[in-house]
């Protein structure tokens, strides 16, 4: 307990030192620091609502089973039952001739009954899939079905659909592993100047017989500092920023649909970017220090030996 109240101490001592020493150049890599999670936070923004509409059109989709209009009164029922067994199928919904009919001239606002002296239209079946990827196969189970006349899907829609999807999820990755980058980059040159000019009190440290978390904590609660620091910094602008721009499009009396609540998103958001933060400072600097501390420890064990030697 003592020995961690001892680093404690020292972190302090040695970072108020180190932000006296070269305030800009600490604040120029902890804005480096804000940048990239602000960035990283509109990013995941984007991606959250790009993906609440991508799955909004996803349940849009509809498959439409149209059965042969001289079927039995038997027949009827047994698809009926078999299409309520359907698996993957999170509505159903039927539709008689008489009211497709009733529908299509409301559609185009016409009297059909009176151009047309008979029903054209065949009884329907409407199905929404509870999973986009399996409509094929459900659309090969429904076709099997005796007694089923057409079925028709927006085919090339559901495709297109689910490229765009796919390429979301490629896109998504790759960028956050480049933002994520940049703010390891960012904590990392932070660290590596904090090391650089606590280079002689290290080696001091080393000799004297000091352990090597002993040292490296200072650095470890100084890149956690940024990183949560340098979070909630980009949590406050990206709250403002996003306020501004609802307010502006408020005014603009453009209509916002709600896709994602937001109170939810932010506060998910916040806690995310808060742990991303803290996560990337403790590894980075975990790294940046270890590295430095390894060199040093052979370069101590190199001068022991040559003066063993001697």
């Amino acid at each position: 307990m003592g020995t961690s109240f001892s680093s404690l101490r020292f972190f302090i001592k040695e970072f108020a030192e180190n932000l006296r020493r070269s305030p800009f150049v600490a604040m120029t890599h902890g804005l480096q620091v804000v940048i990239s999670l602000m960035v990283l936070g509109f990013f995941i923004i984007l991606v959250v609502f790009m993906s609440a509409f991508l799955l909004s059109l996803r349940n849009m989709v509809e498959v439409y089973a149209f059965l042969k209009t001289d079927l039995s009164a038997e027949k009827y029922v047994q698809i009926d039952e078999a299409m309520r067994k359907l698996p993957d199928v999170k509505e159903l919904q039927y539709v008689s001739r008489e009211e497709a009919l009733k529908k299509f001239g409301e559609s185009y606002n016409l009297k059909v009954e009176e151009i047309l002296e008979y029903n054209p239209l065949p009884p329907t079946y409407i199905l929404r899939p509870t999973d986009v990827s399996k409509i094929e196969s459900l659309v090969a189970r429904i076709e099997k079905m005796d007694g089923i006349w057409q079925v028709r899907y927006g085919r090339k829609e559901v495709s297109a659909l689910m490229r765009v999807l796919m390429g979301m999820q490629i896109v998504f990755a790759i960028t956050m592993l480049l933002l994520l980058s940049a703010a390891i980059s960012s904590i990392n040159n932070i660290i590596r100047l904090s090391v650089y000019s606590r280079r002689n009190e290290i080696r001091i440290m080393q000799l004297v017989g000091a352990t090597n978390w002993f040292i490296r904590w200072p650095f470890i609660l100084e890149g956690a500092f940024f990183g949560i620091i340098g979070a909630v910094v980009a949590i406050v602008v990206i709250y403002l920023i996003g306020q501004a721009i609802v307010t502006a499009l408020e005014a603009l009396k453009i209509f916002l649909p709600t896709l994602v609540n937001v109170t939810a998103m932010f506060l998910f958001l916040s806690l995310g970017l808060i742990t991303i933060g803290f996560l990337i400072g403790v590894i980075s600097s975990f790294i940046t220090a270890n590295r430095f501390l390894n060199t040093e420890t052979r370069r101590i064990e190199e001068m022991r030996r040559m003066e063993s030697g001697l």
